[in-house]
């Protein structure tokens, strides 16, 4: 075989291997809206069990001016605790208590499309993640921390969240509210 001959067979091999990776990685960003869906839910699933029983721990402990102190220092690490590399897990809310959920556009931006159209779970699309968004709907027992204060907050509750959290914004909320987001970020592999 001739040296050309040769090179060319090489050249076609190695476009051979660009293309096959290239597929794959069409294959990577293929990947269902169902299966994110399912992951997504799996995962507020595991996070919202464990900080919910987290919490009751500390209100059965201690009563609910407690668990104003054990949000303060435990929901945040709570929350992330099942994230990976390529896996990111937040909670937001565009009437936020702890500074750190502050919603960024993407998350102002599914904030207002389910007050428009509904609390229902979503996949939303960008060029290197799939965001997963699933509203967080207000339960009767969150408003002893996330009701009408005098009403539903006890005074020693609201003095603890005032201590705590001196810019909430969090409260005067009734049940059935919509009082923020789980925001599930999967980056995809490139």
């Amino acid at each position: 075989m001739s040296m050309r001959l040769l090179t060319l067979i090489g050249l076609l091999g190695l476009l051979g291997a660009c293309s096959a990776s290239k597929e794959e990685q069409q294959e990577i960003t293929q990947v269902p809206d169902s299966v994110y869906m399912q992951q997504g839910d799996k995962l507020v699933a595991q996070t919202f069990d464990t900080l919910r029983n987290s919490l009751l721990s500390a209100i059965a402990d201690k009563g609910f001016p407690h668990a104003i102190d054990f949000c303060n220092e435990q929901a945040y690490p709570l929350t992330t605790l099942y994230q990976t590399d390529s896996i990111s897990i937040r909670r937001a809310s565009a009437r936020f208590r702890n500074p750190k959920n502050q919603p960024d556009s993407l998350e102002q931006a599914a904030l207002a499309d389910l007050i428009v159209n509904g609390p229902s779970a979503k996949i939303i699309r960008t060029r290197d993640q799939v965001h997963y968004i699933k509203p967080i709907v207000m339960q009767a027992m969150c408003l002893n921390c996330h009701g009408v204060p005098d009403q539903n907050i006890k005074p020693a509750t609201l003095q603890a969240i005032r201590e705590r959290y001196p810019t909430d914004q969090a409260i005067n909320y009734a049940e059935g509210d919509l009082r923020g987001i789980w925001h599930i970020a999967f980056t995809l592999k490139q």
